[in-house]
Order: structure tokens, then C-alpha cells, then sequence
């Protein structure tokens, strides 16, 4: 991310003394077409997670959108199932140590919680960005392209299009895994029409919708809600080509399950989801 975005999902902006911000949410289905899915769907979270950190940060003055900046670790924690889509919320300031730290809290109409979710990210100050991320995709592009990826049936992996699919069918040896492949045409609009990002790299979106997949996948299709989650990010996934996904040494326990996701053997995150039945 190396510019202010053009759209507001936030509004209302109130900044205090603190660096504490106050904003209003965006209920525009229409300019947001992801509040048509349920509130704690990943693909809502996070996406909220990053207009809302981007956009009150602007509002405080720490956002710098003359830089790339990148996430490198978020974790979440939903309210109590039956809440609607955040209308509202409050960001505080973390900063630790240079490092941007975020954390925000979301409440719906009625007030009641809907997530309450805090990060961190890198900015890269002095790096030429645009030579180092063209070396890195052209090590990744020497990898075969791949033409019949045989992606998992929608049910599967719970998803309301079978172009929403990002899975492989699972491969339930004795470390269960899966291949996944997101393509600049099937992770972003109009093919995929609740996902967007800057089409330069798989972005933390598309890869907390795989880790709900990817649970999917496990519970053989039982319909399940997202109830909370982390994610740690070491390294790009890059657009185009296959990455692997499979259970990490935390496994499942307790309705989280723990996954690794690597691309030409190399360890790029790390995706922990909680789960629990429908209600």
C-alpha cells in the first residue's frame, strides 16, 4: 500500500486528545458488497480491519501514504452470534516501538459488540518496493503455470459460488493439507465480488477466506461461523501461482485449527481460526 485510498468505508472521524479515533461505519451495500455476507465472515473482517486501521490512522496523522506499508500480524475475536454489521467504533492507538500497532473495537446499531481486533505492520522506509517485489515475482514466475487446478466443489468449502473456490479437494494424510490458487481473476471483482486488494500479491483477505476454507475442508462441509482467529505473515504469496496449505504442529484443538501456508517451499503464514457449530 503506497497511497491514501480513494473510498471511505468510516466517517465521522472524532479524534481525542489520546490519539483515540471515534468514526461511524458505512452500511452502502451498494459500494460494499461484502456486507451482504454474515458479519463474522473473515472476508468481513478483515476487510473492515484494513479501511478502518488505513482510514483512522489518516485521521490521526500516523498514516504516511507516501510509504508502503504492509500487515504482518492481526487477531481477531467476534461478539455474541446474532449481532449485526458494525455501525460504529473506536480505534486506539498502539504504537510499539516505531512499529504501527493498531486496535479496534466495533459495535452494531444496538450497541452490542462485534469484534474486537488489533494488529501490527512493517512500513518500509527506505527499500525501493517496486525492484524488490519485481525480483521477488519473477523467482515465483519460474514456477510451472499451472491450467487445471481441480479446485474443491463450492459446498465444500462453503462458499455461494463454485468461482469462489480457492481449495483443492483435501488431502487427508497423516498431516491433512490442501493446494490452494488465487489468480488476479477468480480473488478479485467481477468474478469474486466480495473480494478486492492491489492485485500486486495474495493479501490478507483472500488468505483468511482460505483459512476458512481450508476449515471447511475439515469438517467435511459442516456449515460452521467464524468466531475468531490470528494471522501471522512472514512472506508474500504471490498472485498466479499454487501455495499449500496444511496443518501446522498446533493441529486441531478446542475449535481452532492451526494451518501453515507455503509457497516454493518457503513459509509465508500462519492462519489460526475458531470455530463453532451453527446455531
Amino acid at each position: 500500500m503506497s497511497k491514501a485510498p480513494t473510498s471511505q468505508f468510516t466517517h465521522f472521524h472524532h479524534v481525542l486528545d489520546d490519539g483515540t479515533v471515534t468514526f461511524k461505519c458505512s452500511s452502502d451495500k451498494e459500494k460494499w458488497p461484502w456486507l451482504e455476507l454474515h458479519p463474522f465472515d473473515p472476508i468481513v473482517v478483515q476487510t473492515i480491519n484494513y479501511w478502518t486501521s488505513v482510514e483512522t490512522g489518516a485521521a490521526r496523522g500516523t498514516f504516511d501514504p507516501t510509504k508502503w506499508s504492509a500487515l504482518t500480524q492481526t487477531e481477531w475475536t467476534c461478539g455474541k452470534p446474532g449481532v449485526g454489521h458494525a455501525t460504529h467504533g473506536i480505534a486506539n492507538p498502539m504504537n510499539e516501538e516505531g512499529a504501527p500497532r493498531f486496535g479496534l473495537t466495533f459495535f452494531d446499531d444496538d450497541d452490542a459488540l462485534v469484534y474486537s481486533m488489533d494488529g501490527t505492520g512493517v512500513v518500509f522506509q527506505s527499500r525501493d518496493f517496486d525492484a524488490w517485489r519485481r525480483k521477488a515475482k519473477t523467482k515465483i514466475a519460474t514456477m510451472p503455470a499451472v491450467t487445471d487446478f481441480q479446485y474443491a466443489p463450492a459446498h465444500a468449502v462453503g462458499v455461494a459460488a463454485q468461482s469462489q473456490s480457492f481449495l483443492s479437494f483435501l488431502n487427508d494424510g497423516d498431516i491433512p493439507s490442501a493446494q490452494a490458487l488465487i489468480t488476479k481473476e477468480n480473488g478479485f471483482p467481477p468474478l469474486h465480488p466480495y473480494l478486492s486488494g492491489s492485485g500486486d500479491h495474495v493479501n490478507s483477505t483472500h488468505l483468511a477466506d482460505v483459512g476458512r476454507q481450508f476449515t471447511s475442508l475439515l469438517l467435511d462441509g459442516k456449515p460452521f461461523m467464524v468466531i475468531g482467529g490470528e494471522m501471522l505473515f512472514t512472506r508474500y504469496v504471490e498472485l498466479g501461482r499454487p501455495f499449500h496449505i496444511e496443518l501446522d504442529q498446533h493441529g486441531r484443538k478446542d475449535n481452532v485449527v492451526s494451518m501453515s501456508v507455503q509457497q516454493a517451499d518457503r513459509l509465508c503464514a500462519t492462519v489460526r481460526i475458531k470455530h463453532q457449530d451453527m446455531q
